[in-house]
């Protein structure tokens, strides 16, 4: 996240006016005739509130605002869901189809102060509308302002919108500073963790970007067990723009993933934004609590799953020095959508926002998109080409992986740095007739190590993206059956020790943190409570009996 400092910055968080509607045929043009009959927090799922819990429809949050009379502003938006329309005095300013993506809207100036700003959002599945998410997704799709909104005062003249720093050598100390718009013949000032600026003019830019080189002398590169974080500051004599950023570098070689030269082996799990009462929504409290809870398992990994993670969460992996795989939206897609221009089209904006909102993170290692989509078939090449591209071009100095459940049917491996499988052997076991199926676990994963040695691709690291059993919270079984509390236990024990001894395996995401909502329909048969139960933890937080095996492994660790 950025600072402004010459920008009057006010949070837009609180209590507003709201309105849910499921009339189908509302449109735009009812925007000024809503009778507002309740309140409502922000930021907030509506669907997660006690009188609209599992309704779909219009949610409208309305409240006033003040931008000085004849003064430009925008709006940042953290995350909206599913999609959105933003309304100031009644006239559409931006609309938002990308559920999880920060993004901003332009107020232009008017010759008054007050203001109403109407945020309308949905939740109805509609593909021709929003073809990111569909009911099919194995998380419920929850609708509402998700996350933190700030207003924004501009400057009069020339504004800093985005900043980016990349490592270009984490022992000298040198960086590649990034920064736009710029014009030729900027005047820039440029300082470091507060120190005194030095000042640079502008002699050509790429586009409307500025790019410069400079060495740090004193520091320290950013890990897990030193998250050493710095400040950049720029400044063009109207606007001032600043960032924090870690000196590191990431690598995969030999199988291996490298940081900072060094070979460190993935512990995790992945991770639903998710709470019964919140849904996406989670304060902040829960979100240090959540990275707690993890570290107390021995976690140095996270994989943000399935969307883009709150800005917050990500600042606090930074500063706990967690590694972090993030993805953009994608689930379980086929070659309709990988065929669909429309599709494609949005996927490469939704990720494009990605790189470009959590581009200084220096806990974010991997990118990634379309988990478990269709990649088993020779149709959706062109779709995964083009975000590999993206993701080449936008943000070279991260890893690029997508996480597979075609394991050895899969057809594009060789685009990716890093090769993740999500493998379920002993809970969708392939011997429906054996009476307890976890000496399945070890043989699969061989199964997958044996095929990317005979493919030629032992050299990129292996992740396990996802693994795991579900378990019921305070079911206990005597004869460890599914669901049971014990049946998790030894499944994961299982899976960490060999995780933990193969020099093959280069990481881990436990599927899952905690459990999650999701079928709400007859998809709900296999999800009992219409639940993902397969959490360490319960929705509550709640450890089951899986989650001190786990810590006793990870903890014992030794690199």
């Amino acid at each position: 996240m950025y600072s402004f400092s010459k920008r009057n910055s006010e949070s837009l968080n609180g209590i507003w006016d709201f309105k849910f509607n499921d009339d189908h045929n509302w449109n735009d043009e009812n925007i000024g005739s809503i009778n507002y009959d309740d309140r409502i927090t922000v930021p907030s799922a509506f669907d997660a509130m006690p009188a609209y819990n599992g309704k779909r429809g219009v949610g409208f949050y309305r409240r006033c605002i003040n931008v000085p009379s004849g003064r430009r502003a925008k709006i940042n938006f953290n995350a909206v869901g599913m999609y959105a329309k933003i309304f100031i005095d009644g006239r559409k300013v931006g609309e938002q189809y990308a559920a999880y993506t920060p993004f901003s809207v332009n107020i232009p100036a008017e010759d008054r102060e007050k203001r109403e700003l109407v945020v309308m959002t949905c939740n109805r599945f509609d593909y021709e509308i929003y073809p990111l998410h569909e009911i099919f997704f194995d998380f419920y799709a929850y609708g509402g302002i998700f996350r933190d909104i700030e207003l924004q005062v501009l400057p009069d003249g020339d504004t800093l919108d985005w900043l980016g720093v990349d490592t270009l050598d984490y022992r000298s100390g040198e960086i590649k500073v990034r920064v736009k718009p710029v014009k030729p013949g900027n005047v820039l000032k440029i300082s470091f963790d507060g120190e005194t600026p030095e000042t640079l003019t502008v002699d050509k830019v790429s586009g409307n970007e500025f790019v410069f080189k400079h060495q740090l002398a004193d520091f320290t590169p950013w890990s897990p067990e030193l998250p050493e974080l710095h400040t950049v500051c720029v400044d063009n004599g109207t606007d001032s723009i600043s960032t924090r950023f870690g000196i590191r570098q990431v690598a995969a070689q030999n199988g291996k993933i490298l940081l900072n030269g060094k070979a460190v082996k993935l512990l995790g799990y992945c991770r639903h934004e998710a709470h019964p009462q919140y849904g996406p929504a989670l304060p902040l409290s829960q979100l240090i609590a959540d990275l707690q809870l993890l570290r107390g398992l021995g976690c140095n990994f996270v994989r943000g799953s399935h969307y883009q993670q709150d800005p917050r969460f990500l600042e606090l992996c930074d500063e706990m020095g967690f590694l972090v795989f993030e993805e953009s939206m994608g689930w379980g897609q086929s070659v309709k959508h990988f065929t669909d221009p429309v599709f494609i089209e949005a996927q490469i904006k939704q990720t494009a926002a990605m790189i470009e909102t959590s581009y200084n993170h220096p806990s974010v290692i991997m990118r990634g998109f379309l988990n478990e989509g269709e990649s088993d078939k020779e149709e959706s090449r062109g779709c995964y080409e083009a975000l590999v591209k993206l993701l080449k071009a936008k943000d070279p100095h991260r890893l690029i992986t997508y996480a597979s459940n075609r394991e050895e049917r899969d057809l594009f491996l060789e685009m990716v740095d890093v090769i993740c499988f999500n493998i379920y052997p002993a809970w969708y076991s392939e011997n429906r007739s054996n009476e307890s199926p976890l000496d399945e676990i070890i043989p699969r994963i061989h199964r997958n190590i044996n095929h990317l040695k005979e493919r030629g691709l032992a050299d990129k690291p292996y992740i396990i993206s996802e693994i795991g059993a579900g378990a019921i919270y305070g079911w206990r079984d005597p004869i460890c059956a599914y669901w049971s509390e014990e049946y998790q236990r030894e499944y994961l024990s299982i899976t960490c020790k060999e995780v933990l001894d193969n020099d093959a395996i280069a990481g881990v995401a436990l599927w899952q943190f905690c459990d999650c909502r999701t079928y709400r329909g007859s998809g709900a048969l296999g999800r009992p409570r219409s639940f993902n139960n397969k959490g360490t933890f319960d929705e509550y937080r709640r450890p089951k009996l899986a989650a001190e095996a786990v810590a006793n492994l990870f903890k014992g660790y030794k690199k």
